[in-house]
């Protein structure tokens, strides 16, 4: 979740949309609080959590088209889903003057969005918590002015 508000939050404040290579993929958005708080609960009770490993993610599965128009609905602004091919996701971040490397990284880490393989939905988090994961229309509440 925290990309929206980091590497994307500029394409989406100044253009009011969300442009990385991903298609019509879908993905199971973590927010990295969910991820501290599992950490910290297991570093509080190394007894139970030893030799234990966990797979945090959301408990929904969603495309770029459905998180633009929850970003929508929240924020009171048009938000669209580009789904540029990797070819024009790469020159519109060069004529942005971004890093190529940290390009390819994005395009890499989208990729298997691409193909279908981010969405899936583990309950480690319920399980180590007894709570439900945030889901990314709390994010986007919690996070509004950074896109705004």
């Amino acid at each position: 979740m925290q990309n929206l508000n980091d590497f994307l939050c500029k394409e989406i404040r100044e253009r009011q949309q969300i442009f990385v290579p991903a298609g019509k993929g879908k993905m199971s958005f973590v927010d990295t609080r969910d991820i501290a708080e599992v950490a910290a609960i297991s570093l509080l009770h190394p007894e139970t959590h030893r030799n234990t490993s966990y797979v945090i993610t959301g408990n929904e599965a969603l495309d770029f088209y459905e998180v633009a128009d929850i970003m929508t609905n929240v924020l009171g602004v048009s938000i669209q889903y580009s789904n540029p091919s990797v070819k024009e996701f790469k020159e519109h971040m060069s004529e942005q003057g971004e890093d190529e490397g940290m390009t390819n990284v994005v395009v890499g880490v989208h990729f298997p969005t691409k193909l279908g393989l981010a969405k899936g939905i583990r309950h480690d988090f319920e399980k180590v918590t007894g709570k439900q994961p945030r889901n990314i229309r709390a994010y986007i509440e919690d996070f509004k002015e950074n896109w705004l």
